[in-house]
């Protein structure tokens, strides 16, 4: 027996078509059970967690596509909980003004390094959140003018960087609509541009077989934890302050992890 042969015959079942071991197997899928665990909870997150977590295994080319096809499922399986509760007015403003801002955020490419953005990005949000765990301000109602604001500077962050989650998580935090408005509105605001960014990358053939084996190969383990997660927000999350706190607290480790994979 050659020696490819040999590996071949050790190694465990597959994940999304790449061949692992069974404790590769088993981090892999931890990986995306905890962002959709995070999704379920909080309405966002899911992406950094995952490109964070799957870089080990899978090229971020692969893992892009992948992540945006599967928050627009699992903003679908959450649509009937939490259309309900969608702030429209705040989603409106912010959808219209992120699409403003989207383009100026990839011109910035042109000039920044996208590395140098992400750590930027990071930190600013990191020193945003140190200072509202330490001194909370007092939450209040978003104008027209502050909604529009935030929904430009996500989009300039989504086009330079696509993390707008966390920009829109900081925002959110801020403001006195309720912990189940806040996650609704998220979930709605994330299916509206992964649905725009999951066409052009369909456009532009980024959708190989491959990459739809990862996805169904993720989509048990994306609805275990979306449904666990969603069952806990139920449970703990509406307590509006207590759930502030806990998206600070998530924000923060977040940033954290992608600073860190940045700079490493």
């Amino acid at each position: 027996m050659t020696a490819s042969k040999e590996r071949s015959r050790q190694a465990g079942p597959a994940f999304g078509g790449a061949t692992l071991n069974a404790v590769d197997l088993l981090l892999a899928g931890s990986v995306v059970f905890t962002a959709a665990f995070l999704r379920g909870y909080s309405g966002f997150g899911f992406s950094t967690v995952l490109m964070a977590g799957l870089i080990f295994w899978l090229p971020a080319s692969q893992i892009a596509p992948m992540s945006i096809a599967l928050e627009i499922i699992a903003s679908l399986g959450q649509s009937r909980s939490v259309l309900r509760d969608v702030e429209r007015r705040a989603l409106a403003y912010l959808l219209l003004a992120g699409l403003i801002g989207n383009p100026i955020g990839v011109a910035l490419l042109d000039h920044v390094p996208d590395q140098a953005m992400r750590i930027g990005v990071h930190v600013l949000i990191i020193g945003a959140v140190l200072t509202l765990l330490l001194r909370p301000i007092r939450p209040t109602v978003p104008t027209a003018m502050v909604l529009s604001l935030a929904g430009f500077i996500a989009g300039v962050v989504n086009g330079a960087t696509a993390m707008s989650g966390l920009v829109l998580g900081l925002f959110f935090t801020t403001t006195a609509i309720s912990s189940r408005a806040m996650r609704a509105t998220m979930i709605a605001y994330f299916f509206f541009t992964d649905l725009w960014a999951g066409a052009l990358l369909t456009v532009s053939g980024h959708y190989s077989g491959q990459i739809l084996w990862h996805i169904a190969a993720a989509l048990p383990l994306l609805f275990m934890g979306l449904w666990l997660g969603s069952i806990c927000f139920a449970r703990y999350g509406s307590h509006d302050r207590r759930f502030r706190r806990i998206v600070l607290w998530l924000l923060l480790a977040l940033c954290l992890i992608g600073l860190g994979r940045a700079l490493l």
